[in-house]
C-alpha cells in the first residue's frame, strides 16, 4: 500500500485525557456528563487507552460520544494505546479492534503503542500497517519512548518501507518534569515527531503550587491555566490534561486562548529550572 501523505493534524492544541475514568460505577454518570461538556466547549481532542480501568474509559468517552452524533466524527481525533504486552502484530490488531467497538467510533485517528515491552518492534508495526490499510487507525505513534528507543524504532520502521509515518511520541511533560527538553523534543522536532503532554498539570501538584498561585492571582487567572499555558508556550506540544469536573474543564480549556509573558516565563524558569539541552 502507497504510504499516506499527510501529516496528522491535532483539531486544537488541548485535549482530554480520561485517565482513571471508568474505575467506579458510581461516578459514570458524571463521568459522561464530563466528557459530554468537553465536547460542548470545543474540545475536540480526547485521549484514552485500553489499559485505563480495563477498557473502562474507553466505555465512558464512547457513551458522550454517542450524544455527539456521527455525522461530526471527521471533527473528532481519538487517541487510544495498545498495552505493550498486547503489542505482537495479532495482539495489535486485536486491541485495537476492540478498543473501537468499546469506544464505537468505526476507526481510531491515532493509536500509540503505550510503552516500550518485550514484543518486537517490527511486530508491532506491521499490525499497524495493517491497521492503516483496513482503514481501522489514520495515525499511528508511541508513548514513553525516549531517543534511543525512537531511534530503534524509526529504524524498524525504515526497514519495512514505513519511514516518516511515526506521529507523535505522548510524554509526561509539565513544570514539575521537564526532562523531556534536553533531548527527546530537539530530537523529535528534527524527525517531525509531534509531542501529546499528559499530566500537563504536575497530577494537580501544581494547582497547589505557591509560584503558579501567585502568578495567577496577578493575571486573574488560576494555577492550572498557567501550568497550562507554559506546556503550550512550544507550538509542537498538544496537552491532554484530565478532569471530570465541568468547572476545571471549561478552566483548561481557556488556558489555550492566552499567552504568558516572557518575564512571567522567566519567573517559572526560575521556579522550576530547565534542563540542559544536549545537541544529539
Amino acid at each position: 500500500m502507497d504510504a499516506p501523505t499527510e501529516m496528522l493534524h491535532f483539531p486544537g492544541r488541548l485535549g482530554l485525557g480520561t485517565w482513571m475514568m471508568g474505575t467506579s460505577p458510581r461516578a459514570r454518570e458524571s463521568e459522561v456528563t464530563a466528557v459530554a461538556r468537553a465536547l460542548e466547549v470545543g474540545y475536540r481532542l480526547f485521549d484514552t487507552a485500553e489499559l485505563y480501568a480495563e477498557g473502562g474509559a474507553e466505555r465512558i468517552l464512547g457513551e458522550a460520544l454517542r450524544t455527539y452524533g456521527s455525522a461530526r466524527r471527521a471533527e473528532l481525533c481519538i487517541v487510544s494505546k495498545v498495552l505493550p504486552q498486547n503489542a505482537s502484530r495479532h495482539g495489535t490488531v486485536s486491541a485495537c479492534e476492540a478498543s473501537i467497538e468499546r469506544i464505537g467510533c468505526e476507526y481510531l485517528d491515532l493509536y500509540l503503542l503505550h510503552w516500550k515491552g518485550s514484543q518486537r518492534f517490527s511486530d508491532t508495526l506491521r499490525a499497524f500497517e495493517e491497521l492503516l490499510r483496513r482503514g481501522l487507525i489514520r495515525h499511528y505513534g508511541v508513548s514513553n519512548f525516549g531517543v534511543d528507543d525512537l531511534s530503534q524504532w524509526l529504524e524498524e520502521e525504515k526497514a519495512l518501507g514505513l519511514a516518516g509515518r511515526t506521529q507523535c511520541n505522548q510524554l509526561h511533560y509539565s513544570l514539575d518534569t521537564r526532562g523531556i527538553e534536553a533531548a527527546v523534543i530537539p530530537w523529535q522536532r528534527k524527525h517531525r515527531i509531534q509531542t501529546m503532554a499528559y499530566s500537563p498539570l504536575g497530577r494537580g501538584a501544581l494547582t497547589r503550587h505557591a509560584a503558579l498561585l501567585q502568578l495567577a492571582r496577578e493575571r486573574g487567572a488560576t494555577a492550572a491555566q498557567v501550568a497550562l499555558a507554559w506546556c503550550l508556550r512550544l507550538p509542537d506540544v498538544v496537552a491532554i490534561p484530565k478532569s471530570a469536573h465541568a468547572a476545571r474543564i471549561d478552566e483548561n480549556w481557556q488556558a489555550a486562548t492566552w499567552q504568558l509573558r516572557p518575564e512571567e516565563l522567566a519567573q517559572l524558569d526560575r521556579a522550576f529550572p530547565a534542563p540542559k539541552v544536549l545537541r544529539r
